[in-house]
Formats: C-alpha cells, sequence, structure tokens
C-alpha cells in the first residue's frame, strides 16, 4: 500500500500542487521541485517495473483519498460523479424528473411530484410506485441508484412503469427532464397567528433569496415573532449563512470571521447591513448535535450579539471552511483553507486526530460527547429545571460579560455552539424504537393510504382539516400487534400504552407527508410532539414583540 501511496502522491503533486502552490503563494518552490523529480522517478520506476499492470486513474484516486485522510476530517476528494451531484445539489437546482422519493422495503415510492415540475405535468401522483425506470425494473434499488437514473441531461426523456394502489392499476409514463429548483427551506408557516416558524435543511446558493422570500410571506400573514429550525442542518456555503444573519441583525454586527495562513480571501470579516427583513422582535434557533458549519456561523452570530435564545443541544462543532477546486476529469478537492470564529472570538471546531480512525471516531463522537448532565459535572454553575417529560439545563448564566471568559474556555475544550438551554425528551421505549428502525410506521402509513376504504381517504383534499380533525386510526394497538407479528418484533403492551401517543404521532405525520408533502409532516410533528418547540414557545412568548 505504501507503493501506491508514493505514486498517488505524485501524481497529486504534480497536477495539483502546482496550481494550489501558485494560488497560495508559496515560496519554496525550488524544495517542492525536488519532491516532484523523486515521485516522477518513482512513477517511472513503478510503471516499468511494477508485477502488474497499473491503472493510473484508480491509483490517482485512491493516492488522493490517502492524502486526505492525513489531514482535516472535513478534507475530501470527491470522484466526478459525486463532485458533480454534490455542486448540483450546492447551487440549488440539477435536470431531471422532479419527484421527491423514498425507498421503502425495496420499493420506489413517489412522497410528492414537485409543483410545477415535469412529473406534476403528466399526471404522476403521491403513493405511486415506480416498478421499472426505462424497462428495468427497479425493486431493491439504492436512493443513489435512483438519483444516476431519474437524472439527465434537459430535454431528454426517460419512460417509467407506475403501480397506483388506490386504483390497483400498472400505468407507464413518460417524462421529459427539465430544470429542477431545489429548495433549502423545507417549511415555512404561521405556528400560531403570530409566531412564524422556519426550518432551514442546508445552506446553498439560494438559501439566502429562499429565506427572504419566507420572511416577506410570513411579515404579510402577521408574523411577530420568529422560530428558526437548523436541526440537522449540516451547513454549506458560509456567505448564504451571513447573509441569513444580516437579516435578523442590525447594522453594524459582527457576524463571523474566518483566519488563514495564507490571507487574502480566505481571511474575511463579515458584518451586518441595514435592511434586514427582521431586525428585531422575539426570535429563537433551535441546534442539534446535527447543526454544523454554516448552521453553526448562523447560531453563533444571533447569540454572540444577544439577538437570539439559542435552544438544543451542543452542536456538531466544525469550524473549518472549505474550498473546492475541481481537475479536468471532473473530480474535486475540497480542501480547508481557514477556521471561523463567532464574533466574541469562539472557534467552534472541536479537536480531532489525523488519519482514517481519527476520522471514524470523529464522526462517532458526535453521538456521545457532553450530554447536560456530564457537562455539569464537570464545568458545574448551571442552573438545572425539569419540566417534566421536558429536561431543560440553562447556561445563560455563562453568557454576560462577567463570564465570557469561562465559556471561552469552556467552548475550546468541547467545541461547537452551546445552547442556552439544553432540551432533551424522554427516552423512548425499545418497541417505539424497533417500530422506526424496521418501517413499520411507514409500512401502515402507506397500508392505510392505499387502502380505498380507510379512514384517511376523507381528508387527502384538506391538508387544515387533516390536521385538525385526524387522530390516527382507532385500532392502532391491533395494526401495530399485527406488523410485530409478521416482521417477529417482540410486542409489549406495558411499552405500547407508554408510547402510544408517540406512535400515533409518528403515523399521523408520515401519512401528512405522503398526502401534502414535507412541510406538512414538518407541521404536524412540530405542533404536537416536539420538546424544542414547547421550549421555544415558552422563551419567546415571554418577550414583548
Amino acid at each position: 500500500m505504501s507503493r501506491i501511496i508514493s505514486v498517488l502522491v505524485m501524481i497529486f503533486v504534480l497536477v495539483f500542487g502546482i496550481f494550489i502552490g501558485s494560488r497560495l503563494n508559496r515560496e519554496n518552490v525550488g524544495e517542492l521541485s525536488g519532491s516532484q523529480s523523486k515521485m516522477v522517478d518513482a512513477y517511472r520506476l513503478i510503471s516499468s517495473s511494477y508485477v502488474d499492470p497499473v491503472n493510473s486513474d484508480s491509483l490517482a484516486s485512491a493516492g488522493i483519498q490517502g492524502m486526505v485522510q492525513s489531514l482535516d476530517p472535513h478534507t475530501m476528494y470527491l470522484e466526478p460523479e459525486k463532485a458533480a451531484y454534490s455542486n448540483a445539489e450546492f447551487k440549488g437546482n440539477f435536470d431531471g424528473i422532479g419527484i421527491e422519493f423514498d425507498v421503502v422495503r425495496d420499493t420506489l415510492l413517489v412522497v410528492t411530484p414537485l409543483a410545477g415540475g415535469p412529473s406534476d405535468a403528466v399526471g404522476i401522483m403521491p403513493g405511486d410506485r415506480i416498478i421499472a425506470i426505462d424497462s428495468k425494473r427497479v425493486i431493491g434499488i439504492t436512493p443513489t441508484a435512483v438519483l444516476k437514473r431519474l437524472r439527465g441531461e434537459r430535454g431528454s426523456k426517460v419512460n417509467l412503469a407506475i403501480y397506483r394502489p388506490l386504483t390497483s392499476r400498472t400505468l407507464d409514463f413518460t417524462v421529459t427532464r427539465d430544470k429542477i429548483s431545489t429548495s433549502s427551506i423545507d417549511a415555512a408557516f404561521l405556528d400560531d397567528a403570530e409566531t412564524g416558524y422556519i426550518r432551514i435543511s442546508q445552506f446553498v446558493a439560494t438559501t439566502s433569496k429562499e429565506f427572504r422570500a419566507a420572511l416577506e410571506k410570513l411579515r404579510a400573514q402577521g408574523m411577530k415573532r420568529l422560530i428558526i429550525d437548523v436541526r440537522g442542518n449540516p451547513g454549506g456555503f458560509l456567505d448564504q449563512a451571513v447573509a441569513v444573519a444580516d437579516e435578523l441583525l442590525p447594522d453594524g454586527k459582527l457576524i463571523v470571521y474566518t483566519k488563514s495562513r495564507h490571507g487574502g480571501e480566505d481571511q474575511m470579516k463579515y458584518s451586518s447591513k441595514s435592511g434586514g427583513l427582521f431586525e428585531a422582535g422575539p426570535l429563537a434557533l433551535l441546534v442539534d448535535r446535527g447543526s454544523a458549519s454554516a448552521a453553526e456561523i448562523l447560531a453563533g452570530a444571533l447569540q454572540d450579539n444577544h439577538r437570539a435564545v439559542v435552544i438544543g443541544e451542543l452542536t456538531f462543532g466544525k469550524g473549518l471552511v472549505q474550498r473546492q477546486f475541481a481537475f479536468s476529469d471532473g473530480s474535486a478537492l475540497r480542501l480547508t483553507v481557514s477556521r471561523y470564529f463567532t464574533p466574541s472570538g469562539r472557534q467552534i471546531q472541536r479537536s480531532y486526530d489525523e488519519g482514517l480512525q481519527g476520522r471514524e471516531h470523529y464522526y462517532k463522537e458526535r453521538f456521545t460527547r457532553e450530554l447536560p448532565d456530564s457537562f455539569m459535572k464537570k464545568y458545574g454553575g448551571f442552573i438545572y429545571r425539569d419540566g417534566g417529560d421536558i429536561s431543560v439545563y440553562s447556561t445563560n448564566g455563562m453568557m454576560g460579560s462577567a463570564t465570557s471568559d469561562s465559556l471561552k474556555t469552556v467552548l475550546a475544550r468541547v467545541g461547537g455552539i452551546m445552547p442556552d438551554y439544553w432540551v432533551f425528551s424522554k427516552s423512548y421505549s425499545n418497541l417505539y424504537q424497533e417500530l422506526y428502525a424496521r418501517g413499520v410506521i411507514q409500512d401502515i402509513a402507506l397500508k392505510l393510504i392505499d387502502d380505498p376504504k380507510s379512514h384517511v381517504q376523507q381528508y387527502r383534499d384538506s391538508a387544515e382539516k387533516y390536521f385538525e380533525e385526524y387522530h390516527g386510526p382507532t385500532d392502532l394497538k391491533a395494526l401495530i400487534r399485527k406488523e410485530c407479528a409478521a416482521q417477529k418484533i417482540p410486542f409489549s403492551i406495558v411499552e405500547f400504552n407508554r408510547d402510544r401517543n408517540d406512535i400515533a404521532l409518528a403515523l399521523k405525520a408520515r401519512i401528512a407527508r405522503q398526502l401534502f408533502g414535507t412541510e406538512e409532516q414538518i407541521r404536524v410533528l412540530i405542533r404536537e410532539g416536539d420538546p424544542f418547540m414547547k421550549v421555544a414557545r415558552h422563551f419567546i412568548e415571554k418577550k414583548p414583540s
């Protein structure tokens, strides 16, 4: 393996080293050239003398992978297909047929056709099962393979064989691919008459434009308070996080700054300007351990400027900025070029070890590090309040200027954005977790949607009526018991009774997604069973508008 790495180091440095070296104004060109010469000699020896033929393309990819593994966990090499997919996602558009889909028990399911998109235009409906693409059956297809098969050049056609359960018919559709705009705003609606809710799933090239449109819509509907949800948001473009923060902060507030050994565009300060759409008014931001990078930039800016109350969990802890450099074959290197800091000087990046093992530990650690109880034991000085099924840990005492140094010391050890209020809901039973993990909830939802005699059918035309009136099947226990028997899941009546309301809510949300789309699924979950939202409502409703 060491020989292979040496070959790949040579190839990489020859192609990329000269490029990046000139951009970063490196002064040791002579030394670099000597290293290149040594690797060229090694390459010639391997090409002429190695026992087997050498595939230069695969070796190059493996060698670059080996090199980036010795760096930080966020520097990565992208193969051409992965780079193209990533670029399309972050640009906020791609060419395809315009459906939101799931692969459920080896079946390709249409969750919803995007409004106005090619699939919507030809009459594909929510709940349809795609059984073949261009005459090739797709039972057992993976989500990645679905994207590869359905996306393609604008104007090209794809033939779909679709089974429609409600009518028990198989239909053939020809769909012409077109430009599909993706949204990074999963939901934007009024939670009550004056409280807006916006969920941002990632920060792509169009996020700030989408966010501004969402604010304008909610303000027109009477919004006076706002809850922004970036739970599970992995980040994205730094400039888009800055632009979103700018809509929420008054003029002249520092949002974030970056530091790099190279200076130039990799070392910048970003501040807010006047004209933001929601510069005043009660504001809460929901975060969790999946909130990373650009989501943490937004959280840090709002927290340090005392603009919002941050509620949830300790965030991921990614404070590194990447730039993507493309190679001629379509592959790319996403390289860390600087670190970012919040307005108060906090470095959000948590510690990491180099190498493949260090990377694996780094990503696993997000699920186990620094829970509130252990955090309090380590650092002390927190206020604990138990609110029934919701445990709330207040860190507000550390947010004042008198304790800012203590806060920086703590954060330097653990990384991430510490919420003003940690929120953890009750733990779920083994039964509930098995129902989710084994797909029982979605199976029951699909069966109810597909059954023409199901009570669900009367709500297909009205999301509001569904939300207000549907409370789940009356025979829920029997349905769960039957599916558990089919899936060989132990059924516990004690655990079922304990989590019955949560099971019913999960089922209602899943049906809502299938009937009305992701926004209605989110509306069901945040209004009826979300402890983060319960705490957020409590704090922002106390503040004057």
